[in-house]
Order: C-alpha cells, then sequence, then structure tokens
C-alpha cells in the first residue's frame, strides 16, 4: 500500500536513488519494483530478537545521510532508529477523517494536488507472465478465456490459537460460499454463451480449503499449487480478469497490477484499508450491511457476490 507513495517520490526526484526500510514480505513485494530502488534494508520486528534487529538496522540506516526520509509507521520507534539523522523526517500522521492509508503515506510524502490520480502499482515482468500463460494453458485455459480467480485464504488462517478467531471471522468467507459461488458463474456462462474460467492459485498449505472448494463446486474450479515465484503469482494475478478476496494482501497486489476486484470486509472499514485504485476496479461488498452482520464474513451471500462480480462479468 506505500507504493503509490514511493511512485511519487521516484517521480518528483528524477535522479534520486531509494532506499526502503522494510519487512521481509516488503522485500519480495518490492523486487523488481523500479531500477533506482537500490536498497531494501530488512527489519523483522518479530520474535525475541527483535531488539537485536533493532540495533542492526538503526547501525546500518545511520551510515548513510539521506537527503529526504519519509516514514509510512505511526510507530514512534522508527523515529528512534532514524535519530541520527539531521535530515527532517516526514512521519505519517493519524488522520482525523477516515482516509485509505495509501493516500495518508501519498500526503506525507506531497501536497494534495501532486498526489491525485496515483493509485497501487506494482509491475510485472514478462518472465513472470511467460510462467503464467504456460500454467494455464496445461489447464486449457487460453488468452480468449476470462478468468475469474478465487482468494479463500488469509494469513492467520493455519493458526489454531482462541486470539486468531475474530480475525477468521473477519478474513474468512466460508469455503460453501465460494463453491455456490463458482456454480452461479459457471451457470451464467453456460446460459450466455461465454468462455469462463475459475481458478484459485494457492500455497501448498492451503491445499486442503482449495481441494473442499473444488469439490463442493463440482469441479468448476480449477486448483494450482505451483512452486513459489512471486513474480509469476503477480503474473497470475493479473491475467484474471476478475478476484474475489476477502481483504487480504493478495487482493491489494491484484489492485497494484490492475485486475478487477470484488472484496469482501467485515470488522474493517474499507475507506481505510481497502484497494486504492479508481472506483471502477473495484466493488466492496460488507458484512455490516446485512442483517446478521455478527457473522462476519459469512453474513455476505453467495447471491450477493454473484450480482457484483456480474459488473465486470462478459
Amino acid at each position: 500500500m506505500i507504493t503509490a507513495a514511493l511512485k511519487l517520490i521516484l517521480d518528483k526526484w528524477a535522479d534520486a536513488e531509494l532506499h526502503v526500510l522494510t519487512s521481509p514480505d516488503g522485500k519480495r513485494v518490492l523486487k523488481n519494483f523500479d531500477d533506482r530502488l537500490t536498497k531494501v534494508i530488512i527489519y523483522n520486528r518479530k520474535g525475541v530478537k527483535g531488539l537485536i534487529e533493532k540495533a542492526r538496522v538503526k547501525k546500518e540506516t545511520n551510515k548513510i545521510a539521506y537527503d529526504e526520509i519519509f516514514c509510512f509507521e505511526l510507530n514512534p520507534g522508527f523515529l528512534k532508529i532514524l535519530s541520527e539523522q539531521r535530515t527532517k523526517i516526514s512521519q505519517i500522521t493519524q488522520a482525523k477523517t477516515v482516509t485509505n492509508y495509501a493516500q495518508r503515506c501519498l500526503r506525507v510524502v506531497s501536497d494534495k494536488s501532486e498526489s491525485q490520480d496515483r493509485w497501487l502499482y506494482l509491475p510485472v515482468k514478462e518472465e513472470g507472465k511467460s510462467l503464467a500463460r504456460q500454467q494455464l494453458l496445461e489447464q486449457e485455459i487460453s488468452e480468449s478465456n476470462y478468468v475469474v480467480g478465487f482468494h479463500p485464504s488469509f494469513s492467520a488462517l493455519r493458526k489454531l490459537s482462541f486470539r486468531n478467531r475474530s480475525t477468521r471471522n473477519q478474513k474468512g468467507w466460508p469455503a460453501e460460499h465460494f463453491a455456490n459461488l463458482a456454480i452461479m458463474i459457471s451457470d451464467y456462462a453456460a446460459q450466455n454463451n461465454k468462455k469462463i474460467s475459475i481458478i484459485m492459485d494457492l500455497v501448498p498449505e492451503d491445499r486442503g480449503l482449495g481441494e473442499k472448494i473444488v469439490r463442493l463446486s463440482n469441479k468448476k474450479v480449477k486448483l494450482f499449487i505451483p512452486p513459489l515465484n512471486f513474480e509469476r503469482y503477480k503474473a497470475i494475478l493479473q491475467r484474471m480478469d476478475l478476484l474475489v478476496s476477502p481483504d487480504t494482501g493478495p487482493m491489494h497486489i491484484a489492485a497494484a497490477v490492475g485486475t478487477n476486484l470484488v472484496a469482501l470486509f467485515a470488522g474493517h472499514d474499507p475507506r481505510d484499508c481497502g484497494p486504492y485504485v479508481p472506483d471502477s476496479q473495484f466493488r466492496i461488498l460488507r458484512a455490516e450491511d446485512t442483517e446478521h452482520s455478527e457473522m462476519g464474513l459469512g453474513a455476505i451471500t453467495p447471491e450477493s457476490v454473484f450480482q457484483a462480480c456480474k459488473t465486470f462479468l462478459p
């Protein structure tokens, strides 16, 4: 979600070299972002080694005298890491009204007029596109097929602690709902003589969930568990004409590569953390807009999601 702000930085300072302090996940996402992003400093705050990591990162960052510093974190600990820098640090602030995080990052970099019409952005390399094409062709999905993607998983799905029950409620749309949606889309395709393929591209740990959706949908969904390759994954998301997903990282990645979205929210305000792309690119459904919002995402019916999908289907 910081990619729009990073792109603005590179556009404003055409001769600049960019360094980013981020997590291991951030490094993967920003690989091949731009040739002028020449250094990624990893800060892994997880685990007992957090304090050691903080000292290491502080030492590494303060070796360089930066001309501009932008902090997209509210945590004051990041300012302590950069405390030896003499350059003024421009930091994100709490918004007085509900504002998308990506937009708040843009405002740190520049004034409102310069940040208009700047959206999430990730490049997709030809290497990844080639792998994605091959993956789909092996399942007889050609360039002429309309491709609908499902992303039924989320990062906390495999955690078994009681603490993540609320997360499951907010992030997990039931497998039965995905299966019913697949049947509706397949029936629509048959009735309108359209070539629509429905796919899921999941990591090995989510195989069980994916196979359940395939089974419940009477095999209307094709499941892919390919070798992990982030460039290929970006390309698969970009190849999808439409992605149906809860509020997850892949939702934002798909937005950043230009894919249409039907995004499902519960417990979080999409005005704050929704996809930061033109309104024409997405539809949002919220559990809070149903009669049974206490059910979380499960309150959003397959029928309502299908109606949202129809605004994008051929």
